[in-house]
């Protein structure tokens, strides 16, 4: 098996500067222009790092209680050391999401390839390094037994179920504190514009619904200053 099945490209609208963006703001944003669910559920939960943005690299791990824990984890090596700086690897089980698909060993091997982040269908582990470290990683939850031993490395940079949605290779991800969004690559050139519009309007509101107390007044007062 090919470690790689597609090289990442990112088109020059995804290159350079990531916009910062709320999760929320691209899932409004993907909903209104797909009318497709573009938020993992929150069963995906941040676990160590910060919030992070970048294109998607997917792993799809299978049960097979007779693979090598050495073959599997060896390959997840090469696949992180292979994959371009900035790139969010999303990692999805099959089944039995209890089990712990990386820790600190691969938290770290990532942090010095500088890659932007981890989301996990699955389960951690060795939470107190992962912390130490601060590499960002989203996933189920943390669990002390590993998926080594349970799980082979089936493909990668193929389309993969993670938290209720699909994401695709090259797929953009935002994750923070609420969770995370993903904005297909084939429609992220429309996203951004209209996720960065939605979080616009909406913290032009705050204060004003702060000052008048009133949703209606404050929609009043935000649309007669562009009037102006």
């Amino acid at each position: 098996m090919r470690l790689l099945a597609t090289l990442l490209f990112l088109p020059d609208a995804m290159s350079g500067q990531i916009p910062d963006l709320s999760s929320s703001s691209v899932s409004e944003a993907v909903e209104q222009l797909t009318g497709r669910r573009a938020h993992m559920s929150g069963d995906i939960r941040f676990i160590a790092g910060l919030r992070f943005s970048g294109p998607a690299v997917t792993m799809r791990l299978v049960r097979d209680d007779h693979a090598s824990a050495m073959e599997a984890g060896l390959a997840a090596v090469k696949l992180i050391e292979s994959v371009p700086e900035g790139s969010v690897v999303v990692a999805a089980l099959d089944a039995g999401k209890d089990f712990a698909v990386l820790g600190s060993t691969f938290a770290a091997l990532a942090k010095t390839r500088k890659l932007a982040g981890f989301v996990v269908d699955g389960s951690v582990r060795d939470l107190g390094d992962l912390k130490r470290i601060a590499f960002p990683i989203f996933a189920r939850g943390v669990v002390p037994g590993t998926a080594g031993g349970h799980y082979r490395l089936d493909a990668v940079n193929v389309p993969v179920p993670c938290g209720g949605i699909e994401v695709a290779p090259g797929d953009f991800l935002f994750a923070d504190e609420d969770g995370v969004a993903a904005a297909p690559k084939a429609r992220y050139t429309e996203v951004i514009p209209a996720a960065r519009k939605w979080q616009a309007d909406k913290q032009a509101l705050l204060p004003l619904i702060e000052k008048h107390g009133s949703f209606l007044k404050a929609v009043q007062q935000r649309d007669a200053s562009r009037r102006q």
